[in-house]
């Protein structure tokens, strides 16, 4: 027997072949250990994508902010210009020709920027213009003007056309009150609304921005390329222009995302700004799918690093370690490790393995030695049993030629065979070199030899003794009852099957089928029926044939006309522990 032989058979299943060698165990566990370092990389590349519309509208803020400032001066420029003309001591006492010309000369300081500047009475009637304008009239339905009756403060108005100009306009008022607080007049102003459109509009955003001008009603003045189909819908804008300050993302009315902020310039007039989302947006995917691409690249590459160095440092050097050991027989030393570039641990088991071999080896010789003085002292005995058996045989045969009895004789030569077949067995045993174990062609050969020249069979005699057995083996026990059975046959056979010189034959077959022993011992001699009143027909023999029989397992059945025929069907054991013991060694 050797550690070699098959190699274990692979896992069937394919998660117990991926996992089941050391590659597969360490790539579960750095992929254990990378699930938290992904989960990170992915949610800060999720965070940095959902920070687009965070980005988006700190874009739209910056835009309003800009956008505030710049114009936002400009109504707080008109603020200042209208509230200190408001304030001007006398002006009220000044001729109405003094006053246009105050006002004209107000307007010739900025006429790219103002349209106009005026003064109305209590009753909404002109009194002065920059402008030529007539006298009196009533401008009571204006809304600044109604704003400036109900509040008593500076106001904007819508955009309008100027009565006088006949320009677009942002008008804007302030009241001059009596030391009760009724109104004595209203001082009034405009701006150009093209003075919005003029100038640099560029600011630190990306993407193309949209920025609108929105009066009290609703009317929207949109302040360079910024486009109706980039408002937020009128539900939204509503709920963006009630309030002072807000920023929303949303879908504009073309179907393209947006980011939008709205402030309050003056409680009748805001600001809103919009920044397109959509290449926001795609810079982001962009930029999510490229962080994505990273980690699987480097994921990817971390794992081929793995695998590549679990090949060459633990899983090549365990495979020719198994192989070694997988080729070791015992009765020779294992071999050493070709090289020693190893893991520590493999060295080490590779270590442990030298050390088990040898103590194995030591062993097995040692095991080997005692087997080889076991075989000698089996010989030994079976040889003295033997010798000693012939002895016995021998005094059997020189006690009945002194005695006169013809049938005292014949005991002691009947003795005298069984005797012998037991020391013929014992010499089988010893020439087989197993002691327990015999292969039986030889031995019926032998046998039926001997029995035959005892009992004087042979071609002289007339009758001869044929055998047909398979070369099969057989345990020691069976085979001692096997030889005194065959022996007790065959004597009747000679003694009482064939008086008075007949000649005939002995026929000797041993069969064996799925384990099961047939042996049949029949002769042509007279039968049972005709053997001599005084012989051992229904005698002795008989019962030990029958006996033999039994202790073989099985039952002898006996017929006897023509001739006799000894039938025995019988299990044959097997004895393999000394045997399992030698192939051990």
């Amino acid at each position: 027997m050797t550690l070699g032989g098959a190699k274990p058979p692979k896992p069937r299943r394919m998660w117990a072949q991926v996992f089941g060698g050391v590659r597969g165990r360490l790539l579960a566990l750095v992929a254990a250990a990378t699930i938290p370092i992904a989960g990170i990389a992915v949610n800060n590349a999720w965070s940095s994508f959902r920070n687009a519309g965070a980005n988006g509208l700190r874009d739209a803020r910056i835009l309003r902010e800009v956008a505030a400032a710049r114009h936002g001066a400009a109504v707080d420029n008109l603020r200042e210009m209208v509230t200190g003309i408001a304030r001007r001591p006398g002006l009220l006492d000044e001729s109405p020709e003094a006053c246009d010309q105050l006002m004209a000369r107000l307007r010739e300081l900025a006429p790219d920027r103002y349209s106009n500047f005026w003064v109305l009475d209590a009753n909404a009637g002109v009194t002065c213009s920059g402008l030529p304008t007539a006298r009196g009239g009533d401008f009571s339905e204006l809304d600044y003007v109604r704003e400036i009756r109900a509040r008593r403060e500076f106001v904007v108005g819508e955009f309008v056309i100027g009565v006088v100009s006949g320009r677009a306009v942002l008008p804007a008022a302030a009241p001059i009150l009596n030391p009760d607080g009724t109104i004595r007049a209203i001082v009034g102003g405009s701006l150009f609304l093209d003075f919005f459109l003029h100038g640099d509009r560029a600011v630190p955003v990306q993407g193309e921005g949209h920025v609108w001008l929105l009066d009290a009603d609703g009317s929207m003045l949109p302040l360079g390329p910024a486009l109706a189909d980039a408002l937020p819908p009128a539900d939204e804008l509503a709920r963006m222009v009630a309030a002072r300050e807000m920023s929303l993302l949303g879908t504009a009315r073309d179907g393209t995302k947006y980011a939008w902020s709205i402030v309050e310039l003056d409680p009748r007039l805001r600001l809103l700004a919009g920044i397109p989302m959509d290449q926001a947006e795609a810079a982001a995917w962009q930029a999510f799918s490229r962080r994505l691409l990273e980690l699987s690249l480097f994921l990817v590459a971390c794992i081929i690093a793995i695998l590549v160095g679990v090949e060459l440092g633990v899983s090549r050097p365990l495979r020719r370690l198994a192989a070694r050991v997988h080729d070791w027989t015992p009765g020779r030393a294992l071999e050493a490790a070709p090289d020693a570039n190893g893991p520590y641990e493999v060295r080490e088991l590779d270590r442990a393995l030298l050390a088990a071999a040898g103590a194995l080896q030591e062993r097995e010789a040692a095991l080997t030695s005692a087997l080889h003085q076991r075989d000698l002292l089996m010989a030994e005995i079976h040889h003295r049993v033997k010798n000693n058996l012939q002895v016995v045989a021998s005094l059997l045969n020189l006690q009945a030629d002194r005695l006169r009895s013809q049938s005292a004789k014949t005991e002691f030569a009947v003795a005298r065979d069984r005797v012998q077949a037991l020391a013929t067995l014992h010499r089988h045993l010893y020439l087989h070199q197993t002691f327990e174990r015999i292969s039986l062609r030889p031995f019926l050969e032998e046998l039926s030899h001997q029995l035959g020249d005892a009992l004087g069979a042979g071609p002289e005699s007339g009758v001869d003794i044929e055998i047909d057995a398979e070369d099969v083996e057989m345990g020691s026990d069976q085979a001692i009852s096997l030889a005194l059975l065959l022996t007790e046959a065959v004597s009747n056979a000679m003694r009482h099957g064939f008086p008075d010189g007949r000649e005939g034959k002995i026929c000797i077959s041993l069969h064996v089928e799925d384990g099961i022993a047939h042996l049949v011992v029949e002769d042509d001699g007279i039968g049972l029926d005709h053997a001599s009143p005084d012989g051992d027909a229904e005698g002795l023999g008989m019962r030990l044939i029958e006996g033999f029989a039994s202790h073989l397992g099985g039952t002898a059945e006996i017929t006897g006309d023509p001739g006799t025929r000894i039938s025995v069907r019988f299990p044959l054991h097997h004895q393999n522990a000394v045997e399992t013991l030698r192939g051990a060694a």
